[in-house]
């Protein structure tokens, strides 16, 4: 696969890769909580209910719907509903710092810094090009970020409820 400690095909070093596996796994255990939290603010009673509402929607749905059903049963001022709104900010914030890793181009790789230049490209409004060098602890780092923040879902859930659900 590398040759040394690079990818034959990617200017990504094996450190990279490992780091952007981590983004990617520790991801899926944010998308099974967001579904838990659905679960539970629907008051959903079985995993295929869970399923069939969540199975093909984009994350960044669930956040929007997530954020209604809170809207319509916390109040924000008080310490569970500031705590969801909370997590729900992180769980934005952790969708957007994935799909900067798992959406990019890699571009370089920089041997002296350890870097990798991951191009992204959008389309709102206009077009724009970034490009953002990225070592692998920052990358671990956005992996942090994301299974933190799937143990804040986690931790709301024990509050609200006293026990812990899985999506």
């Amino acid at each position: 696969m590398a040759t040394g400690n690079m990818d034959l095909i990617l200017p990504l070093s094996e450190q990279h890769i490992a780091a952007i596996g981590r983004v990617t796994a520790y991801f899926s255990l944010l998308e099974t909580s967001a579904n838990a939290l659905i679960s539970d603010l629907l008051s959903l009673k079985s995993q295929e209910d869970v399923v069939s509402i969540t199975a093909h929607m984009m994350f960044s749905t669930k956040i929007q719907l997530l954020r209604t059903l809170a809207s319509t049963r916390f109040q924000e001022d008080n310490d569970l509903g500031k705590f969801l709104s909370e997590t729900l900010n992180d769980m934005e914030k952790a969708n957007v710092q994935r799909n900067t890793i798992v959406h990019a181009s890699w571009y370089y790789y920089s041997p002296d810094k350890n870097e990798s230049g991951a191009l992204k490209r959008t389309a709102r409004g206009k077009i724009a090009t970034s490009l953002e060098g990225f070592t692998p602890d920052e990358i671990c780092d956005i992996a942090k970020l994301i299974l933190v923040t799937s143990g804040k879902a986690q931790q709301f859930l024990l509050r609200k409820n006293g026990t812990l659900q899985l999506g």
